[in-house]
């Protein structure tokens, strides 16, 4: 009965190992997650106010640093006029972020017109 419990023990012992290196990459992977949903929402609104500004007012910027309170954004749109062709602009957004992999990018690409009136 002692061999029986010992080896109970033992077994729930290793079940408990690999269950807590399950929890800790899955806590890794919500994490990194959370950092690119960030990402990705902070570049949608970084597209979103370029396109409410005038056409001739659309230029490259970078933005101060953003922190959700555990990781700092940078995000910088890049805008090349008369890109593909006459009257539009290329913007090339780019969120970066140091992230437990080291930096990070998440970038953005669009087209935006002249609108004739």
């Amino acid at each position: 009965m002692l061999v029986e419990a010992i080896v109970a023990l033992g077994l729930l012992g290793l079940a408990m190992a690999a269950l807590s290196t399950l929890m800790t990459q899955h806590l890794r992977q919500a994490g990194k997650n959370t950092a690119f949903m960030t990402a990705i929402s902070l570049g949608e609104q970084e597209l979103e106010d370029l396109r409410s500004l005038d056409y001739n007012s659309i230029a490259s910027r970078t933005n101060t640093p953003t922190t959700d309170g555990v990781t700092t954004y940078t995000v910088a749109s890049t805008v090349v006029a008369d890109s593909p062709t006459a009257n539009m602009k290329s913007i090339t957004t780019k969120v970066t972020w140091t992230g437990l992999n080291g930096p990070q990018t998440y970038s953005l690409y669009t087209i935006y017109t002249q609108l004739q009136h």
